[in-house]
């Protein structure tokens, strides 16, 4: 018989050996464990390539933010410079996307502005509420709103892989004890 290729095959496979007389059972118990651990340890690893994705996008947003912002950087533009910034960035692994509020003053000798930025922040679960950006200008607030919208759906999804990474790492404390369990069957009495 030839090796099962499509899901469904192996699906069948295992079905059928899990009621077989004549199969190998410590092996295949053996076998069936290896295959859990090695698919919750990919499952791991995907997880964290997911998280880099999401990053990718949430940089494109704030990429977003900051593209209308350096087009409204000239002395004709109405509540100029603008006062808000965004930041995505992956600490400890965890992502993170940030607004503060920078304010502009004059350096001593005249030339240009020493700036300073004060993290603002977030009120809400996955999103900031909108008061956080009543000093925003005209021009920034619907911006603002636009990225922060965006920023909101990355942030679900992000929460949804970390409750996704925990349950990775319950299921293999689970494989554990369930090998151990195993392990410590006592055989039948003859």
């Amino acid at each position: 018989m030839s090796k099962p290729k499509t899901i469904q095959e192996i699906t069948d496979k295992w079905h059928e050996v899990a009621r077989a007389g004549e199969f190998d059972h410590h092996q295949g118990r053996r076998m069936a464990l290896d295959q859990c651990r090695q698919y919750l340890q990919s499952l791991s690893k995907s997880l964290d390539m997911e998280r880099a994705r999401l990053r990718y996008l949430a940089q494109r947003l704030s990429d977003h933010f900051w593209a209308h912002n350096e087009a409204h950087r000239t002395k004709e533009t109405r509540g100029y410079p603008g006062h808000h910034g965004c930041r995505v960035r992956m600490l400890h692994g965890s992502l993170e996307m940030h607004w503060y509020y920078n304010t502009f003053i004059r350096v001593k000798n005249g030339k240009g502005h020493a700036v300073f930025s004060e993290h603002i922040r977030r009120a809400l679960k996955h999103r900031y509420s909108k008061p956080a950006f009543n000093r925003a200008h005209d021009w920034e607030r619907p911006i603002i709103e636009e990225t922060e919208a965006g920023f909101e759906i990355v942030r679900i999804m992000n929460a949804n892989l970390t409750h996704m990474r925990r349950l990775v790492r319950t299921n293999l404390k689970q494989l554990d004890s369930l090998e151990a369990h195993f392990d410590g069957l006592q055989p039948p009495e003859s």
